[in-house]
């Protein structure tokens, strides 16, 4: 059976959101929506993505929550993060590679920078045998 690779991309701004899924659908992307922290974690539960698009500053909990708690279940630890900021680059840099972080941007992010991070961090839009 062929798997698309799964990215869950999580963004209050639905303008944001709207546009990331569709540049991630376009390359051949399985892709989930979440606008809050808590969302994001119960789609991280069902929807078992390959890596994750995640900003910083979430409603309900922060991106760094929401990071921190990937990343303490075994189950998801696995997850590829690309963090995105609107904030100071270097502000939240620090505290993003701690919490687990694979990769930091900030935002606006252009298309070609965000596909060129995913396939560095191995979240290609390949498909697999999942034989």
């Amino acid at each position: 059976m062929i798997r698309k690779t799964k990215i869950l991309v999580v963004d209050d701004e639905r303008h944001i959101a709207r546009f990331l899924e569709f540049v991630l659908k376009r390359e051949g992307y399985d892709v989930a929506v979440a606008h809050d922290g808590d969302h994001a974690l119960a789609t991280v539960r069902s929807f078992r993505p390959d890596a994750m698009v995640l900003d910083v500053v979430l409603p309900k909990q922060s991106g760094l929550e929401v990071l921190k708690s990937v990343r303490s279940d075994p189950v998801h630890a696995h997850i590829k993060v690309l963090v995105l900021t609107a904030k100071s680059f270097e502000e939240g840099l620090e505290k993003m590679q701690q919490a687990g972080a694979n990769s930091l941007c900030s935002k606006p992010i252009a298309p070609s920078v965000l596909l060129k991070t995913l396939s560095e961090l191995g979240a290609a839009p390949k498909t697999e045998d999942t034989d």
